[in-house]
């Protein structure tokens, strides 16, 4: 798995230092689900003030 914070590739301790770790935690699940449903591998979210968040399972 691997994060995107704002474009750019980053560990997942930074990227949950920069959103907060509730909001990845959530992502993250939400993405693995979205997953099961429609075989996407890359799913991209935004939250207000701090821009988008782009997780990439497999």
């Amino acid at each position: 798995m691997t994060f995107k914070t704002n474009s750019s590739l980053t560990t997942k301790s930074m990227t949950e230092w920069y959103f907060g770790k509730k909001f990845v935690a959530e992502k993250t699940a939400e993405a693995k689900r979205m997953n099961k449903k429609t075989g996407k591998t890359e799913f991209r979210f935004w939250q207000d003030g701090t821009g988008y968040l782009t997780i990439k399972l497999a």
